[in-house]
């Protein structure tokens, strides 16, 4: 009979062991669901469940932040005690004290914010709220760099103040350690830059301290800044920093037209072939028959409709007279009035001369025609094959056509 009693007292003792851990459960999980969620209020339940829940005391703290100071204070001090590994409540903390007038404290604070969560987009982008605040700059743009590399859609947000800092000389300064080291997030901004700065004298102080380190620039570096010279008509300016660019054998392939020969691959940066996505349209260099070297320009049309001028070069021609010349295959190309080369003065003026109209279909032949570059108003110009056409129906095109040896002679050196 004792021992049936030990029985029941053990099972017994083991059931409220059982329900005691199972409430013990139940109470954590729902203190920590309650911490989880968005809305503050629902999170402040979490205490209900669990009086020192970590993130329960951390979200009352903020609801009595203006409210109640010391009593905020008080919380999220019990936070940290609870989760000293919360950057969150140290940075909270540290805002506090400098309402306080404790800065020295809160500044210390922080620096162990910084440390316990140094890649954490939300400990991020609060210390750097707080470094703003404070005034201290370097500190504020090292957290937006982490920040962009860690949530690059936080460029929406960044890159506008960023400029903002590149455009003051004072402050320009300030973006030094991203010159010598560019980040991830650089040529992004550098293209945002370059697009939306109010002056060109920011894109090109930014572009002449990156290569004052001596280090290759980027293709995106270089078409971002190509692109804002040629749109500001600075063409003296972009064809010598084109120019100085070219490695030894792209300078192979330098003259009135630029790898007219097509051997060397299409870059579209500054004054190199620059070719534009037109939907319906195929552009590369290949090889095939009847080519004077390895490879021709090759631009296939599939039917659609398509307002073609997206084949262009800018040129560099001094006043005088001249001949354009190369070679031509056309290959089943329909369309109602042709394709044909123009030459205007850059950026977009009335046509200086047109080649003859392409269409049909032929074998290799020679083209030319002669045009005088003006005295005035024309220091750089276009050469761009469009297709001609007035009304909707003659802007439908399909067929090959094949382009190699394009060349300008001067007549007087001929």
């Amino acid at each position: 009979m004792i021992d049936s009693a030990l029985r029941v007292a053990k099972g017994t003792g083991l059931l409220l062991l059982v329900g005691l851990l199972s409430w013990r459960i139940i109470v954590s999980g729902m203190a920590e669901y309650y911490s989880q969620q968005d809305d503050r209020a629902e999170a402040v339940e979490a205490l209900l469940w669990q009086p020192l829940q970590p993130q329960g005391l951390y979200q009352q703290a903020l609801t009595q932040f203006e409210s109640d100071p010391p009593a905020a204070e008080r919380l999220l001090q019990a936070a940290a005690w609870a989760d000293p590994s919360d950057a969150l409540v140290y940075l909270a903390l540290a805002d506090l004290w400098v309402k306080a007038n404790r800065v020295p404290e809160a500044w210390t604070l922080v620096a162990v914010a910084d440390a316990l969560g140094p890649m954490r987009p939300p400990v991020l982008s609060r210390s750097a709220d707080f470094w703003l605040r404070q005034g201290q700059w370097d500190r504020v743009l090292a957290r937006w760099s982490n920040l962009l590399l860690n949530r690059p859609e936080n460029a929406k947000q960044l890159f506008p103040v960023l400029l903002r800092v590149a455009e003051n000389p004072a402050s320009r300064l300030l973006l030094q350690p991203f010159l010598e080291h560019p980040p991830a997030w650089w040529l992004q901004f550098f293209s945002y830059t370059a697009q939306k700065a109010q002056s060109p004298e920011t894109v090109l102080s930014l572009y002449q301290a990156r290569r004052r380190r001596g280090d290759p620039l980027d293709k995106v570096e270089q078409q971002a800044y190509l692109g804002r010279l040629l749109r500001d008509k600075r063409w003296l300016d972009a064809y010598l920093a084109w120019l100085n660019g070219l490695d030894d054998r792209q300078l192979t392939v330098l003259g009135n037209v630029y790898n007219g020969s097509f051997e060397l691959p299409l870059t579209s940066v500054g004054f190199d072939w620059q070719v534009l996505p037109l939907r319906g349209v195929m552009v590369e260099t290949a090889q095939t028959y009847g080519a004077r070297g390895d490879r021709a320009l090759h631009i296939s049309f599939n039917g659609q409709r398509a307002q073609f001028r997206h084949v262009l070069q800018y040129l560099f021609l001094e006043p005088g007279q001249y001949r354009l010349r190369g070679w031509v295959r056309v290959d089943q190309l329909r369309t109602e009035r042709g394709l044909r080369w123009t030459m205007r003065c850059a950026p977009d003026r009335p046509v200086l001369v047109a080649s003859e109209l392409f269409l049909g279909s032929d074998d290799w032949r020679l083209f030319g025609v002669e045009f005088t570059v003006p005295e005035s108003d024309c220091m750089a110009q276009v050469l761009r094959l469009e297709l001609e056409g007035r009304a909707a129906l003659d802007f439908e095109v399909e067929g090959d056509i094949w382009f190699d040896d394009l060349s300008i002679a001067r007549l007087e050196d001929r």
